[in-house]
């Protein structure tokens, strides 16, 4: 009889050196896609901001969508068209 012995465990994680942090998004367009529960947008925007006076993030839009649906086509839509990549999100 052949006994196959399997370690579970995870090896150790290699080190991971980043080069450009967060520069990639300097003066970048962000969207925010919050949804609806308590200080989401808050949250998200505040991000943003910071973003904003560290990397030159620019807020362009806010888009609303409900707790418990996919966001409309027509919010997908105007994020596409005016932000470089969108910060989704939920809080309570």
């Amino acid at each position: 009889m052949k006994v196959q012995l399997v370690n579970p465990s995870a090896p150790e994680p290699a080190v991971a050196e980043a080069t450009a942090g967060l520069a990639h998004l300097a003066k970048s367009r962000v969207g925010v896609l919050e949804n609806g529960k308590q200080h989401a947008e808050l949250i998200l925007t505040s991000i943003a901001e910071l973003l904003g006076a560290s990397h030159g993030v620019e807020l362009v839009t806010v888009a609303h969508k409900s707790v418990a649906a996919a966001a409309d086509p027509a919010v997908i839509d105007e994020l596409v068209a005016t932000a470089d990549w969108v910060l989704v999100g939920s809080a309570d």
